[in-house]
């Protein structure tokens, strides 16, 4: 602390030495010949003293007098939580030293408890992400979207102690060390590491905005795909019906709507047909039929609500019907097939036999619009019945796509029928061989025969 205090001794003399020159410059009106540097040196030590001053005030009328011993010693007490009665001795040769100890003792403290306000008001991730996950929520209206971010932060960051980090002090070379341990240690694949990273990314980016940081560290560096793990593309079986499988799980449809009425059963056949989104298929309304009855207008989905409560934790999902699809390129026109216009002929028609009516929803069942549950568990049971492995409404609409692709559809129309934005899309995660094992053999036969 001594040390601390030998520059402002050196000032102080400074300012002695030359203050009565000063003084007469000024008495003079001769402003302009004062050293423009000591000037502010006199300013700034008088501030030093008057808070010097005060505090050695309130030392002495808050906590502890001063003293001579019969040695000559000069003492006093400085406060100290830790000691038993709270307090420590503190001495000096000269009642001038043991003044600049209190003080700088007082500086000291005063120094301490401005870093420790400055390291808890820091912002961190911890600070950063509720802020930045409510300003997610207001760019979209995929609650679940939000609600799979949230899971992404208790699995991924609540347990690290990156969280609590000055973000100011982030570093390309530390977040790029931090981004590698975390895929080796969590051995993550490119598309788990990518909704990792959506989160310190962007909440960075956020921090950018809003003028804490300057610059987003974390967008200085790329890591190298050979560090992901690989996942084996799925087996073609298990991601289509195939073609022997698909009339099999049509005839259980059929026939349990024709032993029980069940229009929710056409749902199945019907999706064949045009390969929608399941929250697209069980909110169709006969008004989406275009006059003639060659397209359905796919307009609207049910959608998951997801809402999280003031404490983080989250409300049971509510399904809701929105009037718009999962993206722009989703709000289409699909020709419906012959197929396809028997079948929702019948479903019409069964209907108004029934009295089966709900805000026009094509599919009714007990006085209300299907849900996503009514058409998958009936899928899996059907699949039970023919004995082949449970797939769900969604390998139907990549059996669709697949369908048309193996027809020979131009790509472009087949991206606009399933609603995707990009066609690599279609082609990378929606084209399977829907051919089994024997049927494949023999078209590789005829294929090499030529």
């Amino acid at each position: 602390m001594k040390q601390s205090h030998e520059p402002q001794n050196e000032i102080r003399k400074s300012i002695n030495s030359q203050q009565n020159l000063w003084t007469t410059f000024i008495e003079n009106g001769n402003i302009d010949a004062v050293d423009e540097k000591i000037l502010l040196e006199y300013i700034e030590m008088t501030k030093q003293q008057k808070k010097e001053q005060e505090i050695l005030k309130n030392h002495l009328e808050n906590f502890y007098h001063i003293w001579q011993n019969d040695k000559g010693i000069y003492l006093s007490y400085l406060p100290a939580p830790d000691k038993p009665k709270g307090r420590k001795p503190v001495t000096a040769g000269t009642r001038e030293k043991l003044e600049q100890k209190i003080i700088a003792f007082y500086l000291a403290q005063e120094t301490a408890e401005e870093e420790n306000k400055t390291d808890k008001d820091a912002p961190t991730l911890k600070t950063l992400y509720p802020r930045w996950l409510k300003f997610k929520s207001l760019e979209t209206t995929a609650t679940t979207y939000i609600r799979r971010i949230d899971t992404d932060w208790k699995k991924y960051y609540l347990d690290d102690s990156i969280i609590d980090m000055d973000v100011r002090k982030f570093t390309k070379a530390m977040l790029k060390e931090w981004a590698l341990l975390k895929i080796r240690s969590m051995d993550l694949t490119k598309h788990q590491y990518y909704n990792m990273a959506v989160i310190i990314r962007q909440c960075l980016d956020y921090a950018v905005d809003y003028e804490i940081l300057k610059e987003n560290p974390y967008s200085q560096f790329t890591v190298d795909g050979k560090l992901f793990r690989k996942v084996k593309k799925p087996e073609d079986s298990t991601q289509v019906f195939l073609k022997s499988e698909r009339p099999l799980i049509e005839a259980e449809a059929w026939k349990e709507f024709e032993e029980k009425g069940c229009t929710t059963a056409l749902a199945i056949p019907l999706a064949f047909q045009i390969g929608v989104r399941l929250g697209e298929l069980v909110t169709l309304k006969s008004s989406d039929i275009s006059k003639n009855g060659k397209y359905i207008h796919i307009q609207r989905m049910a959608q998951r609500l997801e809402r999280q409560r003031p404490d983080g934790t989250w409300y049971p999902t509510k399904w809701i019907v929105v009037e718009h699809t999962k993206s722009s390129a989703g709000d289409r026109y699909i020709y419906l097939s012959k197929e396809a216009r028997r079948i929702i002929k019948v479903i019409l028609e069964s209907n108004r036999e029934h009295g089966f009516f709900y805000q026009d929803f094509l599919f009714v069942h007990g006085g209300r619009r299907i849900t996503h549950a009514m058409v998958n568990s009936r899928i899996g049971v059907y699949c039970d019945h023919i004995n082949i492995q449970r797939k769900s409404s969604h390998k139907i609409r990549k059996s669709y796509i697949s369908a048309l692709l193996d027809g020979g559809l131009n790509i472009n129309e087949v991206r606009k029928q399933a609603g995707h934005e990009d066609e690599r899309t279609t082609l990378k995660n929606y084209c399977f061989n829907r051919n089994d094992i024997v049927t494949n053999e023999a078209d590789i036969e005829k294929a090499l025969a030529g």
